[in-house]
């Protein structure tokens, strides 16, 4: 009788072996993989419960960033946030690494704090990177709009994306035309047909306004569906 075992399941189960036998000589790296394996089943706090094993026992180099980064693809963003204030700080190494995931955690002002002080030191690195980021926050600065706001309305959307168990494509649009408008609209993009993304956002603006989201036209959250 031929195997009802899928070749996703096989898959699986390997990841999980190399896990333990991994655990048996490096335990951090192996809590960091379990992680990252946990986030892709959307199991939250299974991979909460595994990255703060690994932090606990250690830095790899990238545990904390991809905490941060797993946070963000389950939608936490006030969570993804407060692990970017505590390692995104150029003098802790990982200034570079940690910036782009920043800008997609709406930590919009905290990584405009770290570029200035990262400029202070003279570290050399790409600015263009940071030409988007420093945009967004000059919209946002004037706004008054600040980091807490944009992680709490982020986080409305997160509860969508959990409940459907998508991951999003994270893109923070900043626009500027003189005269005309400023504002700043983070794209979450995920793999579902037209209509379907409008669905979402149907139940986006409900989920706002349960939550007592405030709006301003300076800041946007909205899905949109992957075009090719």
């Amino acid at each position: 009788m031929p195997s009802t075992v899928t070749p996703l399941v096989r898959e699986w189960r390997a990841i999980k072996r190399e896990i333990d036998a991994l655990m048996t000589v490096d335990a951090c790296s192996a809590w960091e993989l379990a992680g990252a394996w946990k986030g892709l089943t959307g199991d939250f706090d299974g991979t909460e419960e595994a990255f703060r094993n690994s932090v606990a026992l250690g830095n790899t180099g990238t545990n904390e960033v991809n905490w941060m980064i797993n946070r963000l693809n389950l939608g936490k963003f006030q969570a993804g946030q407060d692990i970017y204030a505590r390692v995104g700080a150029p003098e802790l190494g990982q200034f570079t690494l940690a910036l782009r995931e920043g800008f997609a955690a709406g930590a919009i002002a905290q990584a405009a704090r770290f570029i200035a002080r990262a400029e202070e030191m003279q570290i050399e690195w790409d600015m263009e990177e940071a030409d988007d980021l420093l945009q967004a926050h000059a919209i946002l600065l004037d706004a008054g709009i600040p980091d807490e706001q944009i992680a709490s309305q982020l986080d409305v959307a997160g509860t969508v994306l959990r409940r459907l168990r998508i991951r999003p494509i994270i893109v923070p649009l900043a626009t500027s035309a003189d005269g005309l408008f400023h504002g700043v609209t983070y794209s979450l993009t995920v793999p579902v047909p037209a209509l379907e993304a409008f669905e979402m956002n149907v139940e986006l603006a409900e989920a706002e306004n349960q939550a007592g989201i405030k709006k301003d036209v300076a800041f946007d959250v909205v899905f949109e569906e992957v075009r090719v």
